[in-house]
């Protein structure tokens, strides 16, 4: 009977952190002010980002902001994201790579507000530096998030052209798929439903380990959720597309976690579009050549 237990506890406990170390697989919860800003513990991240050294064309008047997800550090960025910026830079295309949030190398690891303001101020820059007066956004994971919370809630949207996601991270997702690291399968209760069960984890879990602040804001309960989720994410004048794969294993369930049902966004899964191709996970899909393919193809529309 004490195994039992023991076992029940433990894979309560590694819900729990699940759900917060997950913050590249799921909104889930927390608490937050009504501000939509964080407690006194979380961290700001600092900035990694590129010279502004190219020039938007006649063909491609809006230089391509590139957002790496929160499943890296910035030591991997070249590697990750040298496929993409290589197709961007192919088409003719401004394409900058922006980091944000970073805390111990970790991209996006702190404060999602402050983060979202990081990412208006480079906006910002690269419009100045280019004379562009709009610039488009591809993001990934959660960066997506970031992205989400610079058009709506900064209102950051009537400077956005196109903002194109990959595995984005939306509603309904559960933090389950962070479990199967641990070797638990379909568990009977998910990293959500803990913390929405019992909502003081997350205060302790932001107290003992300010770092992981930034994750507890991507969860139902806290405020920055409300502020990207409630009512429609989308933002007028911005065109959306995104990407994602029925093969994610971190934004769980990928049919709900990863989609964005709206108006006027073109949604499509990878597995969908690429049958005969090799399936791709939360990861991979980044760096296939059908993506870099597909966004390239989505920036000319």
């Amino acid at each position: 009977m004490g195994t039992k237990y023991a076992k029940t506890i433990a894979a309560i406990s590694l819900c729990a952190t699940a759900a917060v170390g997950a913050a590249a697989a799921s909104p889930v919860s927390a608490s937050a002010d009504p501000t939509g800003t964080t407690p006194a513990a979380t961290v700001v991240g600092k900035v990694v980002e590129p010279n502004i050294d190219c020039a938007p064309t006649s063909g491609h008047p809006d230089p391509v902001i590139v957002l790496p997800g929160g499943d890296g550090t910035v030591s991997q960025t070249p590697s990750q994201w040298g496929p993409m910026l290589s197709a961007l830079h192919d088409a003719g295309y401004c394409a900058l790579l922006f980091q944000g949030g970073v805390v111990s190398d970790k991209r996006w690891a702190g404060d999602i507000p402050a983060s979202a303001q990081q990412l208006s101020d480079f906006v910002a820059k690269v419009r100045q530096r280019t004379g562009a007066k709009k610039v488009d956004i591809v993001a990934h994971s959660a960066s997506t998030v970031v992205s989400n919370y610079f058009l709506k809630v900064l209102h950051g949207a009537p400077e956005i052209s196109h903002a194109v996601f990959l595995a984005p991270e939306a509603r309904g997702c559960d933090g389950a798929g962070f479990l199967a690291d641990y070797g638990i399968h379909n568990p009977p209760i998910t990293p959500v439903e803990v913390l929405q069960a019992i909502p003081f984890l997350a205060t302790m879990l932001t107290a003992a380990s300010p770092d992981l602040a930034a994750a507890i804001q991507m969860t139902p309960q806290s405020q920055v959720y409300h502020a990207i989720f409630d009512g429609p994410i989308t933002q007028p004048g911005v065109h959306y597309s995104v990407l994602s794969t029925r093969h994610d294993e971190v934004a769980t369930p990928p049919t709900t976690c990863s989609v964005i049902s709206e108006p006027g966004v073109t949604m499509n899964f990878y597995d969908d579009l690429f049958p005969d191709a090799p399936a791709v996970g939360h990861s991979d899909l980044r760096s296939s050549a059908n993506t870099t393919g597909w966004v390239v193809q989505q920036l000319n529309t």
